[in-house]
Parts: structure tokens; C-alpha cells; sequence
């Protein structure tokens, strides 16, 4: 139980919740490439009703954050001046509704829920073995792998706003195209309604899965400090292949280096700061233009003051 709300002069009112609430908490743990500074607030939410009461008490001029798994975030080194929201395991399940539906919690592991459908005889969605992240991520950047998306799948999304009000709402009504969507920023995803096949055969489909883990370990570092992929891939061209051709593979700043394996991966080598890893990241996109006339642009989100 959190107590002495009012002590949090961000919240319009004194209120208990379950979960936890905490301030000045150091965001690097939190995240893949382990950097970054502190949020202003910190919260768990234990149960929805949770995350309702804490919306509807927050001052709505106060900045927030949505943290997934962390893998595609970067913090800046001053922080972020706001509250920082991560679901808890409450809102990570999996619940098949019939032969060609699911619904899966926002928490829920993208690599995670493409195993568990796989050993249930549901085929089509084995590429989220490729993405590390929530699915909550997945939706609100597009999240894909292995040529296909997020989008491709999804058919249904139940939200919360600011306000703490829950609707669902349709992807087709919003833009979803690679590694991009018009999602309003106060809406907070709980839940998503996937597309899938039937296939009684699992091993097939731990094949596909153990085939594309596979590939993923041979290509990219994923043993590294890093972020997934640093920049999209701008259109007819891979982003791999406009850096090493702009002579960016051997760049560094700091202890932030780009992988040896996949030059769109930065990677932290121990001891860099969002400030080396941004700044790295900003001499490979000017290189890119002065030597291709091609502008790379940010897939990792870049947080913070």
C-alpha cells in the first residue's frame, strides 16, 4: 500500500494505491543500453483499478512516460522530468478467445507470447521471436521482424487515457506503417487483440521460431549492451549499409561504439552515457548525409531534457 500521496506535489489530491510509487529512481536500470538519469516519479501500478486511480489524481500538465521492456529507449542524462509508468505483471497474459483470435497483455514479452502460441498450435505471429520487447512497444513504434509488422496482425487495442478512462479502439483508424503510428500520446495500451492460424503442429512451429532465433543470433549482437536497431531503414535501402558505406563502422564516442557484427547496432562497451551514445548516433546520420544525401532517422526513442 502507498501512503502520503501528498507528499508527490505533482498530484492534485491525496490518495492510497496499490503498487509502487517512488521518486528520483535511476532510469539506467531500467533500460538496455544502461544509461540515462532519474525520474522525477516512478510507478508500478499492482492492478488496472491502480493505474485508474493514480491517471485521474495525476496533474494532467505533468509529463509521462510509458516503459516497457526498455529495449528500444533511451533515457538522456538529465533525466526526465515527469512520471515514468511501468505495468506489472498483472498486465502480461496470454488468453486465446477461439481458433483464429488472442488477447495479450501489454506487459506481455513479444519473444515470450510467440513460444507460448507456438506450443498451442497457433501459427502466424513467430516473428516476435525477433522483437525484444512488450507488446505495448510493439504497437506504439510498429514494432516487426523478419519482413513483417506489428500492424499486420493486430485487430483490436483496449486503452486508458490521462483521464482514466478505458475505450478500444481500431488500428485501421489510426496510421500504422514501418516503425511509425499517430496513436494519440495519452493513451496507454493494456491490452491487444491479435490474428492468428491454427496449426496443430508445433514443431512446425517451434521450427520457424528456433530457425529465426537462429538467424537473429548470428546477425545481430544480442549479447551487448545495445538498443536493437539504432535507425530505420529509409525507403529501398537497408540503414547497415548506408553507415558502413559512409565509413561510419569504425565511429565512436566515449565508451559508445558501433557493433562489429551489425553497424546499425550502438553499442554501450561499459561506461557511456546517453550523451555518447546520442552524439554518436548524430555523426553517423550527418556523415550519411554529406556522403549519401540520405537522412537516417532515430528508430530508438530518445527520452528526457
Amino acid at each position: 500500500m502507498i501512503s502520503n500521496i501528498s507528499y508527490y506535489k505533482n498530484l492534485k489530491s491525496k490518495s492510497d494505491f496499490n503498487g509502487k510509487l517512488k521518486h528520483n529512481v535511476d532510469l539506467s536500470k531500467f533500460t538496455w543500453l544502461q544509461t540515462g538519469g532519474k525520474a522525477k516519479l516512478f510507478f508500478i501500478p499492482e492492478k488496472l483499478i491502480d493505474l485508474k486511480k493514480f491517471l485521474k489524481n495525476l496533474n494532467i500538465d505533468t509529463p509521462a512516460f510509458i516503459l516497457g521492456a526498455g529495449s528500444n529507449t533511451l533515457f538522456r542524462d538529465l533525466g526526465y522530468n515527469g512520471v515514468v509508468i511501468k505495468l506489472s505483471r498483472n498486465f502480461e497474459y496470454i488468453k486465446i478467445i477461439n481458433d483464429n483470435e488472442v488477447k495479450v497483455g501489454a506487459a506481455t514479452n513479444c519473444i515470450k507470447l510467440a513460444r507460448i502460441l507456438a506450443r498451442k498450435g497457433a501459427s502466424g505471429l513467430e516473428f516476435f521471436s525477433g522483437i525484444p520487447g512488450t507488446i505495448g512497444g510493439a504497437i506504439k513504434m510498429n514494432a516487426g521482424a523478419y519482413e513483417k509488422d506489428t500492424s499486420d496482425f493486430l485487430r483490436k487495442i483496449k486503452t486508458i487515457n490521462r483521464e482514466g478512462e478505458i475505450k478500444y479502439i481500431y488500428p485501421h483508424d489510426y496510421k500504422m506503417i514501418y516503425r511509425e503510428t499517430n496513436f494519440p500520446e495519452e493513451f496507454i495500451f493494456l491490452e491487444a487483440t491479435f490474428e492468428y492460424k491454427k496449426n496443430k503442429d508445433v514443431s512446425d512451429n517451434l521450427n520457424k521460431i528456433n530457425e529465426l532465433v537462429t538467424k537473429r543470433k548470428l546477425t545481430q549482437p544480442i549479447k551487448e549492451k545495445t538498443s536493437g536497431s539504432t535507425f530505420k531503414n529509409p525507403k529501398n535501402f537497408k540503414a547497415w549499409k548506408l553507415i558502413q558505406k559512409s565509413g561510419c563502422k569504425n565511429l565512436r564516442v566515449g565508451k559508445a561504439s558501433l557493433s562489429k557484427l551489425h553497424s546499425n547496432f550502438i553499442i554501450n562497451e561499459g561506461g557511456a552515457t546517453s550523451k555518447d551514445i546520442e552524439k554518436l548516433g548524430e555523426k553517423i546520420r550527418e556523415k550519411v548525409f554529406k556522403k549519401l544525401g540520405i537522412i537516417l532517422d532515430w528508430e530508438i526513442r530518445i527520452i528526457g531534457e
